[in-house]
């Protein structure tokens, strides 16, 4: 895990954080004890006073069943959630445990948190979804996803490449798709971003 992390962090905290979503990716799919020791042994996975401290709220939040935004405003995120690893990693951890069963009331929960939502709603997701599996995923969100050709049905096939190839003695190989209509998607993406720029250079912005 440390090395994973080393590869795009230098800071020690990030490798905190990121042992605990792998810790916490243990517990949802049955190969840790219980919650209850799972909290126990979190502030053990950081050495820093810091990181104690947000263990120390989290589990109080919780006892408590205090709002997954009332528990961001005990870190001083009132105006959103940052990257930051020691912000990020436990607002997606507290509404990963405030709501263990319910995949959209989770990412409701720290989207409302506001500030930086693709990362926390992405490590949440990758939680929820270990634990309850894909189709807990209101359907209306994925009906909405036009993005080819690195579309849903290529994520699932990825997903089940992964899981073949965990039993599987040798490589599986990569997973194939037309990736030349990637030129064509990020020209339009390039577009759209530069027209909504120049855009926003006119009133009443």
């Amino acid at each position: 895990m440390s090395a994973a992390t080393r590869l795009t962090h230098t800071d020690p905290k990030a490798e905190t954080a990121a042992l605990a979503v792998a810790e916490a990716a243990a517990l949802s799919i049955g190969q840790s004890s219980s919650t209850e020791a799972w909290l126990s042994n979190l502030p053990s996975l950081g050495g820093d006073d810091q990181w104690k401290e947000i263990c120390r709220k989290l589990t109080a939040a919780l006892a408590a069943r205090r709002s997954v935004s009332e528990f961001a405003d005990e870190l001083g995120l009132q105006r959103g959630v940052t990257g930051y690893a020691y912000h990020s990693v436990p607002v997606a951890l507290y509404a990963w445990l405030r709501h263990p069963d319910d995949f959209r009331s989770a990412l409701i929960s720290v989207l409302e948190c506001g500030g930086d939502t693709d990362t926390v709603g992405a490590i949440l997701g990758a939680l929820m979804g270990a634990r309850l599996g894909p189709r807990t995923i209101p359907p209306e969100w994925l009906d909405g996803i036009c993005d080819r050709p690195r579309s849903t049905g290529l994520l699932v096939r990825v997903a089940e490449r992964l899981s073949q190839q965990r039993i599987a003695k040798g490589a599986l190989g990569t997973v194939r798709y037309f990736w030349p209509l990637l030129v064509i998607r990020n020209g339009v993406f390039l577009i759209t971003v530069l027209c909504h720029g120049f855009r926003r250079l006119l009133p009443p912005y």
